[in-house]
């Protein structure tokens, strides 16, 4: 295991499942998350499975505890060739028309400013090697905006339009960049668990068919962003 994926929102659901798809091929897993327990957790399961992961505890809203994750990572583990972004925490929709500054800045300082934080840390080394790719998840709502659901929306919005430039930029460089748009709920995500079931109005996708195709689109490389369901509403 000469090479290290990076799972920032690793406690449950989609960065699960990318943990263990991507410790399928062989990447010594480090899993990033608020909690340790949860963490701890995953780390055993992936080892029962035959990976070996490290849990790192972090706080993604603190720019100095990113930092100090970063810094941790790389020294501790081999270098860094993949990377997941997709943390999560509670949501909920807000009409554009009531949202506050203070909950987009909530949003910005999760969904925006820890990715480029973290891209810019690693992705001299990958561009270094010849190698490497930058993954990630966002809502729906990131792509196209919908009456009554705005929130996480124009962060995820301004991650998608980082990504899709950074796409271009890199590829030439052996360096891959891929965005999952996902209008669907997650099973076994932490809005799935508190989410009833005779409650669901979006479609349902399993965390690990989301892994898969983040594993495809890593070794493809012919697109940057799949749409979950492919016919969502929150599409062209």
């Amino acid at each position: 295991m000469d090479r290290t994926m990076l799972v920032l929102g690793a406690g449950s659901g989609t960065g699960a499942a990318v943990a263990r798809r991507f410790g399928r091929e062989g990447f010594h897993v480090a899993v990033v998350g608020r909690r340790r327990e949860p963490l701890d957790a995953l780390v055993s399961d992936l080892a029962e499975e035959g990976t070996t992961a490290t849990a790192f505890p972090t706080d993604l809203t603190d720019e100095v505890r990113v930092a100090e994750l970063l810094a941790a990572v790389t020294s501790a583990l081999p270098p860094i060739e993949a990377i997941y972004y997709g943390p999560s925490s509670p949501v909920t929709f807000t009409p554009a028309r009531q949202l506050t500054v203070a909950e987009a800045d909530r949003y910005w300082g999760l969904l925006v400013l820890p990715l480029i934080h973290t891209v810019s840390a690693t992705l001299p080394g990958m561009i270094e090697r010849g190698r490497g790719a930058i993954l990630a998840a966002i809502g729906g709502t990131g792509a196209r905006a919908m009456p009554e659901m705005s929130g996480p929306g124009p962060a995820a919005a301004a991650a998608r339009n980082y990504l899709q430039g950074l796409h271009s930029e890199v590829a030439p460089h052996g360096v891959y960049v891929g965005l999952l748009t996902i209008g669907a709920l997650i099973l076994g995500s932490e809005m799935a668990d508190v989410t009833p079931r005779d409650s669901y109005e979006f479609p349902t996708v399993e965390s690990a068919a989301l892994a898969e195709q983040l594993w495809d689109m890593s070794a493809v490389r012919n697109t940057f962003e799949n749409l979950v369901p492919t016919d969502s509403i929150f599409g062209p």
